[in-house]
């Protein structure tokens, strides 16, 4: 049933454009305050977008791919890589430390050396993090992009420079840029694919950088086993490999077209219409309206800063719903998986071998999980799939542990191969879902002027509670034991990820952000009251006119 209804003005007034166009896409149910109605009308318009997605253009993808090759893809591998080939870089340090400071060092302190060593990438990527808005509104998506590839290459460079000088403090500081440099990459790089996106496939399209983390993380596994790469005297070749790929993706990033939002918002329309012909592949005269769109999100807008964004009170709400999406995705055990599967595995009797084996299995399920992935989020959507997925993930945490106990009492080798099952089925889960998903949904969840704070605040939360486990799951592990202390550090994040999900997080499928906003069905209160108060503001305002 459709509902007609009218606002009766006083003789001589009349509703502006802007308010006509803003109230179009909920005029299909009456609004009252005390109903949701007009959140029911954007869930139906959600509901049906699914159906009409569309397969993102050659030109899109392939920008897509670029941009997740050196942002995605090189953050997988640099996590995967120092695991599978950690006695070759041990030692390096022995002998590099051995002949800048004339003595060597105990194998406990030669561990505890290293251990810093591999936090500190994730040291300079918070501090990345902290460039992102920076660099993403003065330098532009595309302009900033390219520069945090060739940052990447001096810093790569420098690790392989740093393995024929023989030189650890080389390879640490390395290590820093690295990371600031992957950070700002992966904040900028899924801005940039939205914004380039036609609404149909934006869900799918922005499943690149997730899709690419995923092969990082299978190839970083291979290229530096001891097998392969990962000894005394090959391990700069991991790095080689790192090398080429950013280097070619680089030199292919210089011909891609810049962003046509951000391109808006520098008033270059012209341009902004090219960059609409190339990534949506449309006709000239179905640009119009998609510009007039483009104008409309981002005219007279000033970009919001780090703090600003958290007194905004239109994108709090989504900025907050963001932040609790990534937490969820960091603190579910994926940490733990990717830093210490292959210890894990050791410890239930696995040879170091099969370990290796196993953990490349792990990998492999976890790319499979983000293709699957792809069609799920348009089809069954964002919302119903990341609570099935942190529910399920959870469920798989509780199957971890409880292997790893029994494994304390009974030492059964197929005991030991349980948890490998349990550790694919997690990665399986968890690129289906939260993996790829957290590093888009959010920013459909705010308007373009706080997009860049926002993903700001994401890599800040990400890199921090990443290496706030690193620092404390060994500590913890001692005192609790192995299968009490991953039940207590990863399930309940699962559990709390759900809950959020559940009553805060709108179906953001085929909505801009603005209708995402009005969709808020279940709110913390303080957001909710907003979200009506500026509702019953705005309706105000046109019975004044």
């Amino acid at each position: 049933m459709v509902h007609v209804y009218s606002i009766t003005l006083p003789e001589g007034t009349s509703i502006s454009d802007k308010d006509t166009q803003y109230y179009e896409g909920i005029a299909s149910s009456p609004y009252t305050p005390e109903s949701s109605t007009i959140e029911d009308s954007l869930s139906k318009k959600s509901r049906k977008e699914p159906s009409s997605s569309q397969w993102p253009t050659w030109n899109l993808a392939k920008a897509a791919l670029l941009v997740s090759i050196g942002g995605g893809f090189n953050f997988g591998y640099q996590l995967l890589i120092t695991n599978p080939a950690q006695l070759a870089f041990i030692q390096f340090l022995n002998d590099s430390y051995a002949e800048t400071h004339g003595i060597r060092q105990d194998r406990g302190t030669l561990e505890f050396l290293w251990g810093v060593i591999v936090s500190t990438f994730f040291w300079g990527a918070t501090v990345g993090a902290l460039l992102i808005q920076t660099i993403a509104d003065r330098l532009g998506r595309k302009n900033g992009i390219i520069f945090t590839f060739l940052v990447q290459i001096i810093a790569v460079a420098m690790e392989i420079v740093s393995f024929f000088a023989n030189s650890y403090i080389l390879f640490s500081i390395s290590r820093i840029v690295l990371g600031a440099a992957i950070s700002v990459s992966l904040g900028i790089g899924p801005m940039f694919i939205i914004e380039c996106s036609p609404v149909g496939c934006r869900g799918m399209i922005s499943m690149a950088t997730g899709v690419m983390l995923q092969v990082g993380l299978v190839i970083g596994s291979i290229s530096a086993m001891p097998e392969i790469w990962g000894t005394v005297d090959c391990w700069w070749l991991v790095y080689g490999l790192e090398l080429l790929l950013t280097v070619f993706v680089t030199v292919f990033m210089l011909f891609v077209p810049e962003s046509p939002s951000f391109l808006m918002t520098k008033n270059k329309k012209q341009l902004a219409e090219r960059s609409i012909l190339y990534y949506h592949g449309v006709s000239e005269a179905e640009t119009e309206p998609l510009m007039a769109d483009m104008k409309k999100g981002v005219d007279g807008e000033k970009p919001l800063g780090l703090f600003e964004v958290i007194r905004d009170k239109t994108w709090l709400c989504g900025l907050l719903v963001g932040i609790a999406i990534m937490s969820g995705t960091i603190l579910c055990g994926v940490a733990a998986v990717n830093a210490f599967a292959f210890e894990i595995l050791l410890n239930v009797g696995l040879s170091p071998l099969h370990a290796s084996l196993g953990n490349l299995v792990i990998c492999v399920m976890a790319v499979i999980g983000v293709l699957v992935s792809g069609r799920l989020v348009e089809r069954m959507g964002r919302r119903p799939l990341l609570i099935f997925t942190f529910g399920g993930i959870g469920l798989v945490n509780v199957l971890i542990s409880g292997f790893m106990y029994m494994f304390q009492i009974n030492k059964e080798d197929w005991i030991g191969w349980c948890v490998v099952v349990s550790i694919c089925a997690f990665n399986l889960v968890f690129a289906a879902g939260p993996g790829p998903l957290c590093f888009f949904v959010p920013g459909e969840l705010v308007g373009h002027k706080a997009r860049a704070a926002t993903y700001t605040w994401l890599n800040i939360v990400m890199n921090g509670f990443r290496s706030l486990l690193l620092v404390v799951y060994f500590p913890i592990q001692a005192a609790l034991g192995g299968p009490l202390c991953y039940f207590i550090l990863f399930f309940p994040p699962c559990a709390i990820a759900v809950a959020i999900c559940y009553f805060y997080l709108p179906e953001t499928t085929g909505l801009s952000p603005e209708e995402a906003r009005v969709a808020m069905r279940r709110l913390p209160s303080c957001c909710r009251k907003n979200v009506r108060e500026d509702e019953e503001e705005k309706m105000g305002e046109i019975r004044s006119d």
